[in-house]
């Protein structure tokens, strides 16, 4: 995630619900960048793979291997994504900094 390229005011660190929907807006498109740039990557490698002379047994292990890879990548990158966007909710803050003062400590 770009952590400079957000167009919210860093030094007054308060995000309003439109500059909000602005940076989901930037997170999304940058999550589909991403996802795009991991996908074409192994899509190489698989194609390479296709064609290699190894045996059939071989390339179908590294071709699950490739598989599992994409959709964990893939998946961290919408999982980073969304993470941020709800770190950066103001109204996940508000109902959260309402939580720490209202809650009781048993220890």
């Amino acid at each position: 995630m770009k952590k400079n390229g957000h167009s919210y005011s860093q030094k007054q660190n308060i995000i309003t619900e439109e500059s909000y929907h602005h940076i989901v807006i930037e997170i999304i498109n940058d999550v589909i960048e991403k996802r795009k740039k991991i996908h074409s990557k192994y899509d190489e490698l698989t194609k390479k793979l296709l064609v290699s002379k190894k045996k059939t047994s071989k390339k179908s292990l590294l071709a699950k291997y490739i598989m599992s890879r994409v959709l964990k990548e893939s998946d961290r990158a919408f999982a980073d994504a969304q993470l941020l966007a709800k770190q950066l909710c103001p109204v996940c803050k508000k109902s959260f900094s309402s939580y720490e003062h209202n809650s009781e400590k048993y220890h």
